[in-house]
């Protein structure tokens, strides 16, 4: 089972959640995208019925490494990411479908998929911590969790 959104919705991403990279060009950004940017945020939508929640849910906008460059690069493709998918759903017209929301999203949706914490949309499907575990340290493993 995969949770979906079960009516048209919209995402809404206070600053402070923002990557850096947005957050140091909000005012910038408000003034040459006023539709995308606002001063509480930035505003997805519509997001259309049937969307795995998880393709939003599970999106990192803030990077995991330390590393400048790949910080650098993970940035970027956040913002290319969420200007294209926000370009487009403005561009939509008023009253716009859902079927016309959900094309937007498929040109994005890899991009969305690839900056995702968690690429696993099914519901309770489970982790997999361990499964190249040797059979040895597998056994010590569960030895020590049975301490607990």
């Amino acid at each position: 089972m995969i949770d979906r959104t079960n009516v048209t919705s919209w995402l809404r991403v206070p600053t402070g959640y923002l990557p850096d990279v947005l957050k140091d060009a909000q005012d910038v950004l408000q003034l040459i995208a006023p539709k995308l940017f606002n001063q509480g945020g930035l505003e997805i939508g519509p997001i259309p019925a049937g969307t795995p929640v998880d393709l939003l849910a599970n999106f990192d906008p803030l990077p995991q490494s330390t590393n400048f460059r790949e910080r650098l690069s993970h940035d970027k493709a956040v913002v290319k990411a969420v200007v294209q998918l926000v370009r487009d759903l403005k561009a939509l017209p008023p009253g716009a479908t859902d079927e016309q929301a959900r094309q937007v999203f498929s040109n994005v949706g890899e991009q969305l998929f690839a900056l995702s914490k968690c690429p696993d949309y099914v519901v309770n499907r489970g982790h997999y911590f361990g499964a190249n575990l040797s059979d040895t340290d597998k056994k010590a493993l569960i030895a020590f969790l049975k301490t607990f």
